[in-house]
C-alpha cells in the first residue's frame, strides 16, 4: 500500500519529536475508539482487577459515560465527576514510578496528551517518544487531583512501554486477521509506528517468522539475529551499518551473519556466519605464518553436526586504513593460486603509485584472460583516476559457515528460547575460531 494511504500519515509531515508525539497520541486514541477488543485489552494492563469488573461488570445507561480527548486542561476538569484517577507515563520503556509523588509543581497550564474516562474513572496519559522521565509532567497534570484531599489515596501512577503497546496492538490484529475482520486503524498504526520506531516491535521467534531475504521479514530476522548476538560471549560491532560481533582473534576482527536463499532443485535458506581471515596486512602475518590446509575444507563441525562451508579468496585494498574496494576469486579464476606465504610476505601491504604497474603485471600474470579483476576492483575509478599516490592490499579471505533456517526455527519457537540461539551462536563462533587454531 502507498505509505500515503495510511490513516496516521499525512503529506509534507513535520517530524519534529513533537509533532510525532502528538500525532502518535491521536492515532493511538483513534484506534482505541475503533476497537473495542484493543480498548479492552489496554485497560486490563493498567488499571486494578477491582477498577475493571467494577466498569464492566455491571452496564447501566443513566453512567455509562466513556469519553477519549487530546490537550485537555486538566485545571478544568470536574474534579466532583471523578472517584479515582490513573496517571500513566507511556514512554519507550517503562520508568520507576516510585517518587512520583515526590514531583515538584510547576504552576502553568498543563495539557495532557490523552485523557480518558470512564464512568468516575480519569486515566490521564502522558506519551512520549522516547525514554524521557516525563514524571514532572504528568504530575502537574494530575496536580489539580493531587492537592485535592478528597483524593487522597485515589490516584495511582503507573508506566507501561511503547513495547508493550505495540504487542497488544499486534496479537488484536491478528486476532482481527484470523477472522476476516482486520481494522484498518491498527493495521496503520501498526505501520505508522514500524516507520518512525522499529525497535517498540519486540523481535519475534524464529519460528513465526517465514524466510526471506528482503522486506519486513527479513528485517524481523535480523532483530532477532542482533538479540541472540547481544548476548553471546563477544560485543556487538559498534557499526550503524552492519550487524555482527567484533572478535579479539589475531587473525580476524568480525563475525557477520547474512541471509541466504537458493533455489535448484529445492529451495534452500540459510543464515551464513561469515568471518574474514587476513583482512588487513597485520592479521595476514597469524594466517600466513601457519599451514594453510583448513582452505580445502568444504564443511564445519558445529556441536558433532557438519555445517557446509565456503571459503574464496579476497583482496582489499585501503588508503589511510580506510576500505577503498575489494574483490573475490575462485581457484577457477586463477592460473595460480596466489594466496600463500611467499605471495602475501612479497606483495601484500603499501604500494606507491610509481609501482602500480608492477602489481597490474602480478595481477594479470595470475587471473585468466576471462577474470576482468581490474572490472571487479572498480580499478581505473578507485585508484588510476584519483589523486591518491598509494594503496594498501590485504590477501585475506571469506569463510562462511550456512546454518538451515530451519535449524534456527526448531530451536526458537518461544520468547524466552533466544537464551538457546545465543548459545548455539557461541558454538558457531567457536568452531569458526578453530578452523584456524
Amino acid at each position: 500500500m502507498n505509505h500515503h494511504l495510511n490513516i496516521f500519515r499525512f503529506f509534507n509531515e513535520n517530524n519534529s519529536v513533537e509533532f510525532i508525539e502528538n500525532n502518535l497520541s491521536r492515532a493511538f486514541s483513534i484506534s482505541l475508539l475503533n476497537s473495542s477488543i484493543l480498548f479492552n485489552d489496554f485497560l486490563k494492563t493498567i488499571i486494578s482487577e477491582e477498577d475493571y469488573n467494577y466498569l464492566f461488570s455491571v452496564y447501566n445507561n443513566e453512567d455509562a459515560l466513556f469519553e477519549i480527548d487530546l490537550q485537555i486542561d486538566t485545571e478544568y476538569i470536574d474534579r466532583d465527576a471523578f472517584n479515582k484517577v490513573y496517571a500513566i507515563a507511556l514512554t519507550e520503556h517503562r520508568l520507576n514510578m516510585d517518587d512520583f509523588f515526590q514531583q515538584n509543581h510547576v504552576k502553568k497550564q498543563n495539557l495532557t496528551d490523552i485523557v480518558i474516562s470512564i464512568k468516575d474513572i480519569l486515566i490521564v496519559i502522558e506519551v512520549k517518544k522516547y525514554d524521557h522521565d516525563c514524571k514532572w509532567q504528568l504530575f502537574n497534570q494530575i496536580y489539580p487531583f493531587i492537592k485535592d484531599d478528597s483524593f487522597n489515596n485515589k490516584i495511582t501512577p503507573k508506566s507501561i512501554s511503547w513495547s508493550e503497546v505495540v504487542a497488544l496492538f499486534e496479537k488484536v490484529n491478528n486476532v482481527g486477521r484470523l477472522t476476516n475482520s482486520e481494522s484498518p486503524f491498527l493495521r496503520d498504526f501498526l505501520k505508522y509506528a514500524s516507520y518512525h520506531r522499529p525497535n517498540w516491535f519486540n523481535p519475534k521467534p524464529f519460528n513465526t517468522v517465514k524466510f526471506s531475504t528482503t522486506g519486513q521479514n527479513a528485517y524481523s530476522i535480523t532483530q532477532r539475529l542482533k538479540q541472540a548476538l547481544s548476548n553471546c560471549k563477544y560485543p556487538l560491532l559498534d557499526y550503524s551499518d552492519r550487524l555482527g560481533v567484533a572478535v579479539p582473534f589475531h587473525w580476524a576482527s568480525e563475525i557477520i551473519p547474512h541471509l541466504y536463499h537458493y533455489q535448484d532443485d529445492k529451495v534452500k535458506d540459510y543464515i551464513g556466519f561469515c568471518i574474514w581471515p587476513g583482512n588487513t596486512k597485520t592479521q595476514g602475518y597469524s594466517v600466513y605464518n601457519k599451514p594453510l590446509e583448513w582452505v580445502n575444507k568444504n564443511n564445519l563441525m558445529i556441536n558433532g553436526k557438519d555445517y557446509e562451508l565456503e571459503i574464496v579468496y579476497g583482496l582489499k585494498f585501503s588508503h589511510f586504513n580506510k576500505y577503498l574496494t575489494s574483490f573475490q576469486y575462485s581457484e577457477n579464476d586463477v592460473q595460480e593460486v596466489f594466496h600463500s606465504n611467499k605471495y602475501f610476505h612479497e606483495f601484500s601491504g603499501k604500494w606507491n603509485i610509481n609501482q602500480w604497474s608492477e602489481f597490474e603485471e602480478f595481477l594479470d600474470s595470475k587471473f585468466k584472460k576471462e577474470f576482468d579483476w581490474r572490472s571487479k576492483s572498480n580499478w581505473e575509478n578507485k585508484l588510476v583516476n584519483t589523486d591518491r599516490t598509494y594503496f594498501t592490499v590485504s590477501f585475506g579471505y571469506e569463510v562462511c559457515v550456512f546454518i538451515p533456517y530451519g535449524e534456527f526455527m526448531e530451536l526458537d519457537k518461544k520468547e524466552d528460547d533466544i537464551n538457546k540461539v545465543t548459545n548455539f551462536v557461541n558454538s558457531i563462533i567457536d568452531s569458526l575460531q578453530n578452523l584456524l587454531n
